[in-house]
């Protein structure tokens, strides 16, 4: 962000609310009186709306942070408080927050651990219980199933951190601000309302559409994703119950086929799938995986864990998952919503296409039904 753009924010500002309160004498103290606070960081563009939805049902005085540029006009009865974060700890906007307290506060986005770590130290004498929405991309391999919070996360060595690196990073550093009063959600491959990654949404509406489909390559492959919803219920839910510590908040490994089998029954479909290997799909075109979002090949031993990492330990505390049809539905609801216009747009006017046209995808199985009929 320029300075004229921090220069708006920070002159745009409308900040509600009364004289500061003191919720807590001490560190991870409840507050005293009704109506627990909580503060969200972001709040306004995918998971974070969950997050803040979770809250307002939980009963609680729900307060957002954040840069007043994503989605402004989502919970106009909320408080909103303004400001901005950089990689730069010298321009930063962080003065809406100033002589406020917080019973918790959730950051839900970054990934680079200077900007978690700078707000993280403005808000540690201020909040009782502070979440950070991580991810299961935090560990340090994926050769094997079932991975759980113990294993080893990537370590960082400096400079400009990839999203694994930094993810694993920022809860390091929290950790150190922390300690016992921080809880670490890592989610698996979220999808559900609100999200733009056109990745569920690909396979419903192409699904939806019925006749032949290509199923790529054996149907045996996992897949596994959450829900938005689910992250930001369990977020609350730890919250309420003051559970602490890192927990991974997965969806249901399943088999590729039992996955498509699932987009069918969503969608009401009469589609049946040809199951392709994918050498094939590789000799019609050697970026097949594109036409395939979620889909991970078995021949890459150094993933097959990905899509199977253990959510035991969240589920152990009463945590309940939504189904995959209420998921599906969500996702083609905030589709149908935008009439298929998405940031990720790759047509006219705005439009989401399928990575894979229709006329291609026949082609492809028409050439294997003519050597495998």
């Amino acid at each position: 962000m320029n300075m004229r753009r921090r220069e708006f924010v920070l002159r745009g500002c409308a900040v509600a609310g009364g004289a500061a309160v003191s919720l807590f004498s001490g560190p991870g103290i409840r507050a005293a009186f009704p109506g627990k606070r909580l503060l969200v960081i972001g709040g306004t563009d995918f998971v974070g709306p969950a997050v803040v939805e979770a809250g307002l049902i939980a009963g609680f005085h729900v307060t957002i942070f954040n840069r007043g540029m994503t989605n402004p006009e989502l919970f106009p009865y909320l408080e909103h408080l303004h400001g901005f974060r950089s990689i730069d700890e010298r321009d930063q906007g962080f003065s809406a927050l100033s002589g406020r307290t917080w019973d918790a506060a959730v950051d839900v986005w970054p990934s680079d651990p200077t900007m978690v770590e700078t707000l993280a130290k403005a808000l540690q004498d201020r909040v009782g219980h502070y979440l950070y929405v991580s991810s299961c991309a935090v560990y340090k391999s994926f050769e094997r199933p079932g991975l759980t919070e113990d294993d080893p996360v990537r370590e960082y060595h400096g400079g400009v951190p990839d999203y694994n690196d930094g993810k694993a990073e920022s809860e390091r550093r929290l950790s150190r601000i922390f300690g016992q009063r921080l809880t670490i959600v890592r989610p698996c491959s979220i999808d559900g309302y609100r999200n733009d990654g056109a990745n569920l949404q690909t396979w419903l509406t192409r699904v939806q559409t019925g006749g032949l489909r290509i199923g790529p390559g054996t149907g045996a492959e996992r897949i596994q994703i959450i829900d938005a919803t689910d992250v930001g219920r369990f977020v609350l839910q730890c919250i309420e119950r003051q559970f602490f510590g890192a927990f991974n908040v997965t969806g249901e490994s399943m088999t590729f086929r039992a996955f498509l089998d699932g987009c069918k029954s969503a969608t009401g479909s009469n589609a049946e799938f040809v199951w392709i290997p994918e050498d094939f799909l590789r000799e019609q075109d050697p970026g097949f995986e594109r036409f395939f979002p979620l889909w991970l090949s078995q021949t890459n031993s150094h993933m097959q864990g990905f899509f199977q990492i253990s959510g035991e330990k969240a589920l152990r505390t009463g945590w309940k998952r939504r189904s995959f049809e209420e998921t599906s539905a969500d996702v083609l609801r905030w589709y149908r919503e935008r009439d298929g216009k998405l940031p990720t747009a790759n047509g006219p006017a705005g439009h989401w296409l399928d990575p894979l046209p229709a006329g291609r995808e026949a082609e492809i199985i028409k050439r294997w039904k003519a050597i495998h009929s």
